[in-house]
């Protein structure tokens, strides 16, 4: 039999089944009028913002690093002024000035004031001590001083263009002096940086893993390095490591037996394999990095 819209709709007359009492109250139940029409509404878009002081910190930072030197502001300027002036002798002095300062501005100020004993601190090896120790000082009356510096490390190799070593230019290079100064400048700032890093590590301002986190990431890429073929840009970067890595090693304290372990096994293992199998390590990184075997075995 054909099954038609004509034989569907004769059904309606033919017997009907009888249904329990059980279905017919649940039927009862249903609704009997028709549901009221509610239009579909866009889902609104929402902005989520991240409102947390690390944030706000590193937005502002960027901002900050762009015009450090900048000296439109009578209060800044006198701290450029103690962190030009400051040394051994003045610390206490210049330090409760510095304090007295701060005090009396807010804290997108202090984070300017920071960037800057940052950056000051890394651009000249022979600051990093004494702008640990005025650190020090600061952070006794602003403990968020520790997570200013945080961020600084954090952000370090973006706000100082450290992705991408620079190479000594050839003699016939039309602009020879001007990439002479900016590579004497990248080497110095990495030097100044693993200085003043292991500093405020002795100086509690900054945990041990933050140091060992950064000497894991530079130890890691110099095991891949050393391996690959020798380029002058690749000894380049080794050369920088290999720095890095010794001014950290003789600064460490006898007591961060963890961070001297960490140099002592990974570079001993480099050291130990073939110099065929190291054909981009040279001898001046070679013996930088035997010189700073040298210090964390001394004690």
């Amino acid at each position: 039999m054909e099954i038609s819209s004509a034989l569907i709709y004769s059904m309606r007359y033919a017997p009907k089944l009888i249904l329990s009492e059980s279905i017919l109250s649940n039927i009862s139940k249903l609704r009997l009028i028709p549901v009221v029409y509610r239009p579909i509404r866009p889902a609104k878009k929402t902005v989520r913002r991240d409102d947390s002081k690390e944030n706000w910190r590193e937005n502002t930072l960027r901002e900050i690093h762009r015009k450090i030197r900048e000296t439109t502001d009578v209060n800044y300027d006198e701290m450029l002024g103690i962190f030009n002036k400051v040394s051994t002798s003045t610390l206490k002095t210049l330090g409760a000035e510095a304090i007295a300062i701060l005090k009396s501005r807010d804290e997108s100020f202090r984070l300017r004031v920071i960037t800057l004993l940052f950056d000051k601190a890394i651009k000249g090896s022979a600051y990093a001590t004494v702008m640990a120790d005025l650190a020090v000082i600061l952070n006794a009356e602003f403990p968020d001083v520790t997570d200013i510096l945080g961020i600084q490390i954090k952000m370090f190799s973006s706000l100082y263009d450290m992705n991408d070593t620079l190479l000594f230019p050839s003699n016939g290079d039309p602009e020879f002096n001007e990439k002479v100064i900016l590579w004497a400048k990248q080497k110095d700032v990495r030097r100044g940086y693993s200085r003043f890093l292991t500093h405020i590590y002795i100086r509690n301002l900054i945990s041990g893993e933050v140091l060992h986190d950064d000497m894991s990431r530079i130890i890691q890429d110099l095991e891949t390095s050393v391996i690959q073929p020798k380029t002058e840009k690749l000894e380049e970067i080794i050369t920088q490591y290999a720095d890095f890595l010794f001014e950290i090693g003789k600064l460490l304290p006898v007591t961060a037996v963890e961070l001297r372990g960490l140099i002592e096994t990974r570079v001993g293992i480099i050291l130990a394999k073939p110099r065929i199998d190291l054909p981009a390590l040279n001898m001046r990184s070679r013996f930088k990095l035997e010189d700073t075997q040298k210090c964390v075995r001394a004690a």
